[in-house]
């Protein structure tokens, strides 16, 4: 009973006060809903488990080299094949290789990207078809009849969802293949697939030095961990280093996440970076609720003073605050769900711009059941810690200090200081969120800004893949990209033509560079410097607007027939060959290849181009570009320049369609908006921690304004002695203003060593910023200084409006 007395009191405090609740649950709400938002954003993208029975012991096996981790390359199979057979802490180990493929029903052409895997793949996701089949251990012996197992999506789209798909031949790469198995709906494992096909690599044919490169997945065994895979990976490879030192040298393995892989594994420091900003920005609201409730506690001491005196225990006095502000949290915190939700649905409409191609079927913002729960632990923690603190403080109050300590109106010397504490940490957290906001918005305007190395202005690509049962021989595909190049430069409205197999701005093949005359083992080849491996047709390089330093482009003349040649980037020559300057005419070529062993005559230099997204070491590395004559590829980019910056989007399909019908274009983007992508992604960030900034300073002003207003308030009558005693309004507000800049000073000094201690990490993980995070610390100190002296003479300004003699009969 006495429980609901003391709601229904609270309830008509909170009612009496309508301002105050209202100020304090949209505070709360506010860093509720961004703690929220944030952490069902980052869960999704990197740390909730895949969708699949047992996910959260799904991993992939990715290689190691010279303590070099590369998440996001192939192992290789040699390599696979002996930690499958003597891991003990990785179960269900299997493998898959992918590539794009064309598909031609009734002259019907379309790209899909193809996996090839065994049928151990689709146990591994404990997934079964709605049509048909799995593979079966006859579809992977080399030589099998040609079968396929296709996705929901191809099935509805380009099959328009026919009951009698199962025994359906499709063309795939040239070659009639049978549909024996659709998988349901949402089911693109490992990464955005709608094509399966069963691999058929045939041991026999390879040794461990020209084995293919595959994906490797496996799960953690029961009752392990990805530390102690991860250490028994590394003694694995390190035994194969000893039996194989000329190609195993410098190798390791160990275990990262799909979304790791697909994110890269340094987000996670940035991830949990921008958790740590939200959580700033909660402990502010925190802070903020906090000292706001502890100074209307401070109003009715005396009150409670009283009710002590007469026999009302401290916990029914502790139970009534606790009430007020678990009201507030849970209103703010109902109100922060929404807002969350309706953010993460926004969110959701974004994230396609995110990636070059489609999100990865993980990518789904929602309010799960996980995130719920843990959202309502957080708004109960949240309304302990609010309103605890101040319970606790006027719980400990004793009646005669109470009683005895000034007048009514008069600020409790303890309750004092603790509200200056809270002031403090509130302009230490809202320095540490403004300053890294600025930092990251200024790396993302220097990566916005780059020079690639090229003019984009004009350009279109597109993607094309050669099936490989047509293009098998270097003279075939070489006889396609010449008619297909010359087709496109008679196009009305193009001006140049070329193709590309890495377009700039995107990721490269790497390979180790060992020039002509210098003496290297092959067990130290994997230790050598790395370099871009771009090949181009003939003028698509002019078509990008690269211009030669020295030396030419290449011609037609640079043809298989002919001496390989290569053009370098000026970052190559500083690289390779530095203070030299006569270099063309010396050679190089590629120490750990196992297909190209031809030495490379330098023939150009160009300016440096980015061959990466502009953040990490890849943006810095140099480029050799060969010709695709020398060294033709199966898949490439088309790249057109023409007139104006529209219009070609049909024309480079109706190009690649004429040269060859069963070969299909796709990706079709202006190069302008494929650099852009690189972006989007960070840039998204930034304005969320800019946000963050926003709402921390927004909530550190209106704190302190909030926190002033009733100090003054319930200092009036000691201000109005003063006034009487002779003291000016100036003399008033220069001592308010004092004890304002020593909780400024206080808390900026404290954010000091958050700011210089994160910002050069996020310098590291992200790029370069054209302002030193110095500088940038002392320009929010600046601006928070503005917000704090506002914050302060605007309450001290009204409260001296007042008569003295009026304060002192209130």
């Amino acid at each position: 009973m006495s429980h609901l007395l003391d709601l229904k009191y609270t309830f008509r405090v909170m009612l009496r006060q309508p301002g105050f609740t209202l100020f304090t649950t949209l505070m709360m709400a506010a860093g509720l809903g961004i703690c929220i938002y944030m952490y069902a954003l980052i869960d999704t993208l990197i740390f909730r488990p895949l969708p699949f029975p047992q996910g959260q012991r799904m991993v992939l096996i990715a290689p190691e080299l010279n303590g070099v981790r590369q998440g996001d390359l192939p192992l290789s199979y040699a390599d696979f094949k002996a930690i499958q057979a003597k891991s003990r802490h990785l179960t269900e180990t299997g493998y898959y290789y992918a590539k794009p493929v064309n598909l031609n029903l009734d002259g019907k052409a379309a790209r899909y990207q193809a996996n090839y895997n065994q049928s151990d793949l689709f146990h591994f996701t404990r997934t079964q078809p709605v049509k048909g089949r799995l593979f079966n251990s006859q579809d992977n012996e080399p030589g099998a009849p040609p079968v396929v197992i296709i996705g929901d999506t191809l099935w509805q789209n380009y099959f328009a969802g026919r009951q009698d798909i199962i025994g359906q031949r499709i063309l795939i790469d040239g070659i009639s293949t049978r549909i024996i198995g659709v998988m349901p709906p949402g089911y693109e494992f490992p990464l955005n697939v709608q094509v399966w096909l069963p691999s058929q690599l045939d041991e026999s044919k390879f040794t461990p030095e020209t084995a293919p490169k595959i994906y490797a997945f496996a799960k953690t065994a029961p009752g392990s961990s990805r530390a102690a895979a991860d250490a028994e990976l590394q003694a694995i490879m390190a035994a194969r280093a000893e039996q194989y030192p000329e190609i195993n040298q410098g190798h390791s393995a160990f275990t990262i996440t799909f979304q790791e892989s697909f994110e890269g594994e340094d987000s996670k420091v940035f991830y949990y970076m921008m958790l740590a900003g939200v959580g700033f920005v909660l402990i502010l609201a925190c802070c903020n609720v906090s000292n706001l409730l502890l100074a209307r506690a401070g109003e009715r001491t005396k009150e409670s003073a009283i009710r002590l005196a007469h026999g009302a225990s401290p916990l029914r006095l502790m139970s009534q605050m606790m009430y007020e502000s678990t009201l507030i949290c849970l209103c703010g915190g109902l109100l922060a769900i929404l807002l969350a939700g309706w953010a993460l649905t926004l969110t959701n409409a974004l994230l396609p711009g995110f990636v070059p191609d489609k999100p990865p079927y993980w990518w789904q913002l929602t309010l799960n059941g996980d995130v719920l729960m843990k959202s309502f632990g957080l708004i109960v923690l949240v309304s302990l810690l609010t309103g605890g603190f101040p319970a606790w403080k006027m719980s400990r109050s004793h009646i005669s200090d109470v009683l005895r300590d000034g007048t009514r109106g008069a600020q409790s010397r303890s309750s004092g200081r603790l509200s200056r504490i809270l002031v403090t940490v509130e302009i230490m957290l809202s320095a540490s969120v403004v300053c890294l906001g600025l930092l990251l918005t200024l790396i993302v305007w220097q990566a916005r800004q780059i020079d690639y190395g090229i003019k984009p202005q004009n350009v279109y690509t597109a993607k094309v893949t050669l099936p490989s049962a047509q293009y098998q021989t270097p003279d075939k595909k070489t006889t396609f990209y010449t008619r297909l190049v010359n087709h496109l430069r008679g196009e009305q409205g193009v001006l140049q033509a070329g193709l590309i197999s890495f377009l700039p701005g995107q990721f490269t093949w790497l390979g180790q560079i060992e020039l002509q005359g210098q003496s290297v083992l092959k067990s130290e080849q994997s230790g050598l410097p790395q370099s871009h491996n771009v090949v181009v047709y003939p003028g698509t390089l002019s078509a990008l607007g690269v211009k030669p330093e020295a030396g030419r482009l290449l011609t037609m003349a640079d043809h298989a027939g002919s001496q390989r040649v290569a053009v370098v980037t000026r970052s190559f020559v500083r690289r390779f060959w530095p203070g030299e300057s006569h270099v063309i005419g010396k050679r190089f070529r590629w120490a750990n290849s196992k297909y190209d062993h031809h030495w490379y005559t330098v023939v150009g230099i160009v300016p440096h181009i980015i061959q990466s997204r502009p953040f990490g070491f890849r943006q810095h590395l140099p480029t050799v570009y060969r010709s695709a004559l020398q060294a033709p590829v199966a898949s490439f980019s088309l790249v057109a320049k023409g007139v104006t910056g529209s219009g070609l989007t049909q024309t480079l399909r109706r190009a690649v369609s004429d040269t060859d019908v069963s070969v299909s274009a796709w990706q079709i983007k202006p190069m302008a908006a494929l650099l852009q992508r690189n972006t989007a992604g960070l840039t998204f960030m930034a304005i969320l921690f800019n946000v963050f900034g926003l709402i921390a300073l927004l909530l550190a002003g209106s704190g302190i304004y909030g926190v002033m207003t009733r100090t003054i308030h319930q200092r009036r009558q000691e201000l109005a002695i003063r006034q009487a005693m002779g003291a000016t309004h100036h003399n008033v507000i220069r001592m308010l203003m004092k004890r304002s800049l020593i909780q400024l000073g206080s808390g900026i000094v404290l954010a000091l060593p958050v700011a210089l201690t994160a910002g050069p990490l996020l310098i590291r993980l992200m790029g370069h910023s054209p302002v030193p995070v110095w500088l940038l610390f002392v320009l929010t100190s600046v601006g928070l200084s503005a917000v704090v002296m506002t914050a302060t003479y605007l309450p001290a300004r009204r409260a001296l409006r007042l008569a003295p003699m009026d304060a002192l009969r209130s």
